[in-house]
């Protein structure tokens, strides 16, 4: 990066931890325990409107995996006053836009669409969610075709099997080592009655936050909300499922054999996630130490693995804060013909033992802080990303009102703090290790 260029992005990052912030968040509780959170923006006269359920993956009993993404799919079939396939027919409409998302902990309906339609968008929400149709003949497509989407990126992609498999053999308890899509023998004896179950065990009132970033009024929607997810019975909300992970007697290993072109291999070990006011610094630590590994071609296994010692043509690390109860912090290196595994999980680890040895460079150290920071800001600048940040803190009990913190938090760590976090956290005996072999056709 130009002198010049850096220079400027630094001043810039700087004026933004020192004064500036995001908008002022709004936000109301309604009685039956809905939740309304708005951020005001009126740059342009567009709004994104996120519906977040506190429910994904990690709330599936064992033999039912897969029911929270099937939710994703059943949510377009219609409802009482909406036939199948018309709410994203009428947001295309208006000129808007329409999809959502599942994950371990949660799942998400969005659209982006003009701000004088937020109305019509929240009526149409409550409206699918209160009084959704779940008619078998809809489910039995739905469940071939998310059948299927399993097939193309999991099992037909051997990286994602391995990746799968390995989650599975990195924990005991938490609910992270199962797939969100769900395994296949457990899609295949899914029924419509245990759909039903589901939407009536967690589809309730309390599990719901709702998310608008743009140009709007908080006191008119405050309004608008009231009168349509305000209204609904409260119901009880069930306790969500989060057990503590016993910690790893010692190091683990799988070794999975798969039609592959070349070898891989992967590392996890669960790690702490962000609880503000408890664990900040060692957080951040684990951030910041996750993106010097690997933010970015200048990142060191890229430059250290990759480029000088040739030991594989891809590698990568990656950790979640906003995750609960743990995250699987994760490394991988992708290898060539002639690289080996053995070689890179050998570098691999003395690379992290030589972070957990000796503080960070201070350069690295800086550049990290100033990168991560960097990449918040500009995420200002995308509705969608600020409403996803919003909700995504809320529902893993973060609290959006501790978004700005976070940075505030970065700028706090110092190389000891980081030493001491690898040291702790990012060690052999407290890792899974997954081996990917290609299978050789006989």
């Amino acid at each position: 990066m130009p002198l010049r260029l850096t220079l400027i992005l630094s001043l810039f990052v700087s004026f933004f931890v020192a004064g500036a912030s995001a908008a002022e968040l709004q936000e109301a509780t309604f009685k039956n325990g809905v939740k309304l959170v708005v951020e005001e923006d009126h740059s342009a006269p567009v709004a994104m409107v996120q519906i977040w359920l506190k429910v994904g993956g990690r709330d599936e009993v064992p033999g039912k995996t897969g029911l929270a993404h099937v939710f994703e799919h059943m949510m377009f079939k219609g409802s009482k006053k909406l036939a199948p396939g018309e709410y994203s027919k009428r947001i295309s409409a208006m000129g808007g836009n329409d999809n959502a998302f599942t994950s371990t902990d949660y799942t998400a309906y969005f659209e982006t669409v003009p701000a004088n339609r937020v109305d019509e968008v929240i009526g149409l929400e409550a409206e699918r969610f209160a009084h959704l149709a779940l008619r078998d003949e809809d489910f039995q497509k739905e469940i071939r075709v998310i059948m299927e989407e399993r097939r193309m990126r999991t099992e037909d992609n051997p990286n994602s099997r391995m990746f799968e498999e390995l989650s599975a053999a990195s924990l005991r308890l938490h609910p992270y080592r199962n797939p969100v899509i769900g395994w296949m023998q457990d899609l295949k004896t899914l029924s419509i009655e245990d759909v039903k179950a589901f939407y009536k065990l967690h589809y309730v009132p309390g599990n719901v936050v709702v998310v608008v970033v743009g140009d709007v009024d908080f006191d008119h929607l405050k309004k608008r909300a009231a009168s349509t997810f305000g209204r609904m019975k409260a119901r009880p909300v069930t306790a969500r499922f989060n057990p503590t992970e016993p910690e790893p007697f010692g190091p683990k290993r799988i070794n999975v054999k798969l039609p592959a072109q070349l070898p891989m291999l992967a590392v996890t070990i669960p790690v702490p996630v962000w609880t503000p006011g408890k664990n900040d610094i060692e957080a951040a630590s684990l951030a910041l130490a996750t993106y010097i590994l690997a933010g970015g071609r200048s990142a060191r296994m890229s430059r250290e693995l990759v480029d000088e010692k040739r030991l594989a043509f891809s590698a990568s690390a990656g950790y979640d804060k906003s995750a609960m109860g743990l995250d699987l912090w994760y490394a991988y290196g992708m290898l060539g013909p002639k690289q080996t595994t053995a070689a890179f999980e050998k570098a691999l680890w003395a690379l992290l033992d030589d972070m957990a040895r000796k503080p960070v460079n201070t350069k690295q150290l800086a550049a990290a802080k100033r990168n991560i920071t960097a990449a918040n800001v500009f995420a200002q600048d995308s509705l969608y990303l600020r409403a996803k940040q919003i909700g995504q803190m809320e529902v893993v009990g973060v609290g959006a009102a501790n978004r700005d913190n976070w940075l505030k938090i970065i700028q706090q760590v110092r190389p000891e703090d980081i030493q001491k976090a690898v040291a702790r956290w990012l060690r052999p005996d407290r890792s899974t290790t997954g081996i990917l072999t290609p299978e050789v056709k006989s």
